[in-house]
């Protein structure tokens, strides 16, 4: 399902979390009206964090903590986000939630003649070897969350997506806060990023995306979803 604008990041997350413990298939493709910092429960934990976020917030970044893993990802208008939740039986893998998760989103912008890869980015801010790139660039991020069921685990696989070019402000709001959370990891670069408008300048095609998104992950979860009852 395509949500109205949940009011703030939070609200999004909070709407995840709840079809994640519902354990049913479902996918729901969201964006916040509220610009935030996202950043992981455990990440927010580490030594010197508080006093990193709190900054953020006075610089007009609040920041939210959310519960799967990653990095910092901001959201808001700029960022358009998509969840995926799947029982899955014991051999489902944590490599399979993210090629059912990457496998929507490149399937998605090929309809757009978008040639897209998986792979690191050094330099972007929540880098992994699960980023979506077009044109080496990063364009979306994801991450997981799984939970232990009655007869079966679920996962809820999300993915984030520049759907537009960040703000100015918030590069170096977020350089600050990623140093404080992984003072080992390369500086970030605003170059190592690509948003959708960039690759979709015409406002048609920005406009039909979300569409193709959600019709591509409908695709992957019903297919999916029945491989994994007759493998139950």
């Amino acid at each position: 399902m395509i949500t109205p604008p949940f009011s703030t990041a939070a609200d999004g997350i909070a709407r995840e979390a709840t079809l994640l413990q519902k354990g049913k298939p479902a996918l729901m493709l969201w964006q916040a009206a509220e610009t935030a910092l996202v950043v992981p429960a455990a990440v927010a934990r580490r030594d010197g964090m508080q006093r990193s976020m709190a900054e953020a917030a006075e610089q007009g970044w609040p920041v939210t903590v959310r519960g799967s893993g990653g990095g910092i990802v901001p959201q808001g208008p700029s960022t358009l986000n998509l969840a995926m939740v799947l029982p899955c039986a014991a051999g489902f893998t944590v490599e399979d939630g993210y090629r059912m998760i990457c496998g929507a989103v490149t399937e998605a912008l090929t309809r757009f003649d978008i040639t897209a890869e998986t792979g690191a980015c050094p330099g972007a801010f929540c880098d992994g070897a699960w980023n979506v790139l077009a044109g080496g660039r990063k364009l979306a991020g994801t991450a997981q969350r799984w939970r232990a069921a009655t007869r079966e685990r679920v996962v809820l696989a999300h993915a984030a997506i520049l759907v537009r070019t960040p703000q100015p402000d918030l590069w170096p709001v977020l350089r600050q806060l990623q140093a404080a959370a992984f003072a080992a990891e390369p500086p970030l670069r605003t170059g190592a990023h690509i948003a959708l408008d960039a690759l979709l300048p015409g406002s048609m095609g920005q406009s039909a995306f979300p569409g193709a998104l959600i019709r591509a992950a409908e695709d992957r979860l019903t297919a999916l979803t029945r491989r994994e009852k007759q493998a139950a």
